[in-house]
């Protein structure tokens, strides 16, 4: 339980994130916090903001990413100093008045990924509207942006407004059914500040659309793609030397159609896969598009590879190829592979191999015992 009414006249940082059984903070819990800069409050379970957050008038930092929050109130206006609001993946955020925001003219980064997402809204009550892209626009000191998109329309309002691709950190895109191509190229910088993008649900999308004359998405870190029914590739061009030279990490689930990832095989940071229930994905690397040369390492940095759910999956690598610094193995529920991708004496170090009992006991009977000299950790199936 927290105080009702602290009185912290000198307090400047306050840290109260990671509590889960934090539901609330009473009504004036604020009013005596004069010089408080940074406010900390994620991935705690309170429902609202108390409206005594007006008299945070030295704030520069809130991060209320992971709560359960519903609405943004409008007292965040007085908060003059802010310049870092984090409100990534408050899925229960559905209103955020626009004079909550625009006022806030220090705002440097403001992150809504997986957040809100009521861009088309046109009020929330009789005389206030809720925020939408033309607000963050005149945001004149606004650097580092996450956007969450779910619909199509708001799709195509955000290519409209090209002064905040540069800005787009964090993409998040769902439910935009009637898409079969994303095209990068729609925004201004093709996504050349992207570090996060997550599709999810598009139930019409094929591939995504990458520019011909740039290095696309070279900042990008972490790609997830989810029940995306009709994605056959991912990248509707092939994957240049610098595009995506920063990913470190590729998760893609529920794509029934895709039969490898190919396109991911020199990313030269690319440290987790996870691949999970894509009921027709037959190979890793098409034997087609692996390199002719021998000794040409594929997934040079690759430490975590995780497939589940795969029941067509026979080949994780070719037989010619192993991995040189794969640590972890998770291999649940593919029962056409039956060789692991190891080479005894080409990695230094073997990795863990979590699987079922049984296929591996299988897998012992078709493999030399050499070449399996890893570290089985059995799961329930």
């Amino acid at each position: 339980m927290l105080p009702e009414n602290p009185i912290c006249p000198n307090l400047t940082t306050l840290l109260l994130q990671q509590n889960s059984s934090l539901k609330k903070i009473p009504a004036n819990f604020f009013m005596y916090m004069p010089v408080l800069r940074v406010l900390d409050l994620s991935f705690t379970s309170i429902t609202e903001i108390p409206l005594s957050i007006k008299y945070l008038v030295e704030l520069y930092h809130l991060a209320l990413s992971g709560t359960k929050i519903s609405v943004l109130p409008q007292e965040l206006r007085h908060l003059r100093m802010l310049k870092h609001l984090d409100l990534q993946r408050t899925q229960f955020l559905q209103t955020i008045p626009r004079d909550a925001i625009c006022w806030l003219s220090k705002l440097e980064v403001l992150n809504l990924y997986y957040s809100y997402a009521g861009w088309e809204l046109q009020s929330y009550g009789e005389d206030e509207e809720e925020l939408g892209f033309a607000d963050l626009e005149h945001l004149e000191n606004l650097t580092t942006l996450g956007i969450t998109v779910l619909s199509l329309e708001s799709l195509k309002t955000l290519y409209e407004f090209d002064a905040l691709h540069k800005c787009i950190h964090h993409l998040h895109v769902e439910e935009c059914n009637g898409l079969p191509h994303f095209d990068l190229s729609s925004l201004s910088n093709h996504g050349g500040n992207i570090r996060r993008l997550s599709i999810k649900s598009c139930n019409d999308l094929e591939y995504l659309i990458t520019p011909t004359d740039v290095d696309w998405l070279p900042s990008l870190e972490v790609l997830t793609v989810h029940s995306l029914h009709k994605l056959s590739r991912v990248w509707g061009s092939s994957v240049s030397q610098e595009s995506l030279r920063n990913i470190r990490c590729i998760n893609i689930s529920h794509c029934h159609k895709l039969k490898n990832v190919s396109w991911a095989q020199q990313l030269p940071k690319l440290e987790t896969i996870d691949l999970f229930d894509c009921r027709e994905l037959e190979e890793l690397i098409s034997d087609h598009e692996s390199p002719s040369i021998e000794d040409l390492v594929l997934f040079p940095g690759l430490k975590t590879l995780s497939i589940r759910d795969l029941p067509e999956l026979s080949s994780i690598l070719p037989s010619r190829f192993s991995f040189q610094k794969l640590e972890t193995l998770v291999i649940i529920n593919c029962p056409k592979v039956k060789k692991l991708p190891f080479q005894e004496g080409v990695q230094p170090n073997l990795p863990a191999v979590y699987c079922d009992e049984k296929w591996w006991d299988a897998l012992k009977k078709d493999q030399p015992i050499t070449e399996l000299c890893c570290s089985p950790r059995f799961v329930p199936n």
